[in-house]
């Protein structure tokens, strides 16, 4: 059908007499710019492949303002680009331009609406080369630029002084002193060639051409300066995303010859790429798969096609360039291809592999044991993305849970392994608040042991608003007061225990108060004395901070701004802080779609003294209590394949 209105337009054309050549020439032209337009919307171009092309920058763009350094970088990377197969190629960022027909000349030109300061250098280059012009530039309101650049092909070697008349003349001749400069200093090194470094630029150096659709119902220029805005003013470049959607789209249509085939399928791609899209745009999947990396949140499929693609291997590849998802895509497309049929079925496969993708994120999403397992490991940064997706090929879910099991097991046995008669064992003690680098540990621990108790509550942990939070360690029984030589800090002190006090059990209040009122009116030599008999009343009512407060039966997980503002309080009253803090934020973000701060469930255990068997009181946090917060603790553990030895502390 294509080839018979092709045909029907030719004939047209053929019929138009009898000013045949002037009427003929200009309806080809708009043919050819028809075709061009349709079918070259987004590919790779060897720069050979610019040859005698047309290109225009419109007065809406700024001059040419490349520096030599600049210059010089462009002419480093090229040349420092290792060829290993005929198939490689540096890629240039994407030149985006739009067809376009200027009002007094008869010729087409491709305008340029992004990488003029690139294309303009790889003329300027080619000009030094070639004592010729490569492809055409025009500059719609800068006629002496034109000319300038048009005689750079005619000057001498060395040429170090000519006259220079406009400000884009300056930078026009720096850019070109810059690449005479770095080819003559090159040529002093051994086996450096002129004709290879040229052929590695025109053979194995590409451009992303990203040719933008006239828009017929919108006004012609304003289009191209809106594009050129959010590109260059707004520095949002173009993203593997709109790059690979583009790609695909136009394949869709090389690949079916009839066009209302090819327009229901461009419409299916279309529609279940914005269901992947609108999918991963929730953020509570999205804090599941990739907490860590800020990304746009309408570009988030790219995480399937890097999967597909084993980004992080040709990250480490020797070609390490931008937009390296979509060159390989765009490679597979070609290298693959050799018929419509070729192109169709590799299509097929590949649309189908994101599709099988998407399934296979949005299983494990989906999955509580899966959600936990993955979130917990990339959020603690033990594993990244890509290495769970290959852990996950040619394998069933339920080993695949073991596989995931047995990552966070091996995280687990670094942290708690300790030497022990020159033996290694596994030690609850081997990690505790002192210890140096134990922060970041402690709260991996504590994270895991709260997934484990959303577990037990056939819950899900919150990871969207768990990495919302900053997270500090809180001691559960608090750590010994500071030294109370200091006035400030006395007074201080004093004012804390009046309010503990107000606290306590009315039966104890006024014996306490008693034992605080005889050692605030004590002179020096009965102080000590009288603040020990304070404390020990005092330590018989809330609990003593002699024991060990820095292991982890005596630590949970609370937000920072919770942590720093119940300091050294004893356990009763970070409860009744914890309570209220948590009742005030369900309040203000009862209209909100993310919590501020949380309370952590197993924190919230913790001061409710859940795991505690017989709670006889709420005043303090004791041996028993500890002892079964530990033994909830271990069975965690064990269910990464941890044993710990578990010894009680006796009674209180």
């Amino acid at each position: 059908m294509q080839a018979e209105k092709l045909l029907s337009k030719v004939q047209e054309i053929l019929r138009q007499k009898p000013d045949l050549f002037e009427v003929a020439e200009r309806s080809l032209n708009h043919l050819i710019n028809d075709l061009e337009q349709r079918e070259n919307s987004l590919e790779l171009k060897r720069i050979e492949e610019l040859r005698n092309k047309h290109f225009f920058v419109d007065s809406y763009q700024r001059g040419y303002k490349w520096k030599p350094q600049q210059v010089k970088a462009l002419l480093d990377d090229i040349d420092e680009f290792k060829i290993e197969k005929s198939s490689d190629f540096y890629c240039l960022q994407p030149v985006v331009v739009k067809r376009t027909k200027l009002q007094d000349d008869a010729q087409y030109y491709w305008e340029l609406i992004d990488g003029q300061q690139r294309m303009t250098t790889i003329f300027i280059i080619l000009s030094y080369l070639n004592k010729e012009k490569f492809f055409h530039l025009r500059y719609e309101t800068r006629k002496e630029s034109i000319e300038f650049l048009n005689q750079l092909s005619n000057l001498p070697e060395n040429a170090s002084e000519i006259p220079l008349s406009t400000i884009d003349s300056h930078y026009f001749f720096e850019a070109y002193k810059a690449i005479q400069e770095w080819f003559l200093k090159k040529e002093e090194e051994a086996g450096f060639s002129r004709e290879d470094w040229k052929s590695k630029l025109l053979k194995n150096t590409k451009v992303i051409w990203y040719a933008v659709r006239n828009n017929e119902n919108e006004d012609f220029r304003k289009q191209s300066i809106e594009i050129f805005t959010r590109l260059n003013q707004g520095k949002i470049p173009l993203t593997d995303a709109e790059l690979l959607k583009a790609l695909f789209l136009q394949n869709v249509v090389k690949a079916y010859e009839i066009p209302e085939i090819a327009i229901q399928k461009q419409m299916e791609m279309a529609n279940q790429w914005d269901l992947i899209e609108q999918s991963l745009q929730d953020n509570d999947f999205w804090a599941f798969l990739s907490p860590h990396k800020d990304t746009n949140k309408y570009t988030r499929i790219e995480l399937i096609f890097d999967l597909i693609a084993q980004k992080s291997k040709l990250e480490h590849s020797a070609i390490e360039q931008d937009h390296q998802t979509f060159l390989h895509y765009a490679n597979q497309f070609k290298s693959d291809v050799n018929s419509k049929e070729q192109l169709k079925e590799t299509l097929e496969l590949i649309w189908q592999d994101v599709l099988t993708g998407f399934q296979r994120l949005n299983e494990w999403y989906q999955d509580d044991r899966l959600y936990h397992l993955i979130g917990y490991l990339i959020g603690q940064k033990y594993k990244k993305i890509q290495d769970l997706w290959e852990a996950a090929k040619e394998t069933k879910r339920d080993n695949f849970k073991h596989i995931l099991i047995g990552f966070i097991g091996e995280e687990l046995k670094t942290i708690f392994k300790q030497k022990k008669e020159d033996k290694e064992i596994l030690a609850f003690e081997a990690i505790d608040y002192e210890r140096s680098n134990a922060r970041p540990k402690l709260i991996s621990l504590l994270t895991l042991f709260n997934i484990y108790r959303h577990e037990q509550q056939r819950t899900r942990f919150p990871f969207k608003q768990y990495y919302a939070c900053k997270w500090d360690i809180e001691h559960i029984h608090a750590q010994q007061s500071p030294e109370l030589s200091q006035e400030d800090k006395l007074k201080s002190w004093f004012e804390d225990q009046n309010k503990i006090i107000d606290n306590v059990p009315s039966e104890d209040q006024a014996r306490l108060r008693t034992a605080l009122d005889r050692y605030r009116a004590a002179n020096k030599d009965e102080s000590d004395i009288l603040q020990t008999e304070y404390l020990k009343e005092l330590y018989a009512v809330v609990g003593d901070t002699s024991e060990n407060v820095h292991t982890l039966d005596n630590l949970c997980l609370l937000p920072d701004e919770i942590n720093r503002s119940i300091g050294n309080a004893p356990f009763f009253i970070k409860r009744q802080d914890i309570i209220s803090s948590e009742q005030k934020w369900e309040h203000e973000n009862t209209k909100t779609d993310l919590k501020t701060s949380f309370i952590p469930l197993a924190s919230q255990q913790v001061f409710s003294k859940y795991f505690s068997p017989n709670v006889n009181q709420m005043l303090k946090w004791g041996i028993a209590d500890r002892d079964a917060y530990k033994k909830a603790l271990i069975n965690c553990f064990n269910k990464y394949g941890i044993q710990l030895n578990h010894i009680g502390m006796g009674g209180e």
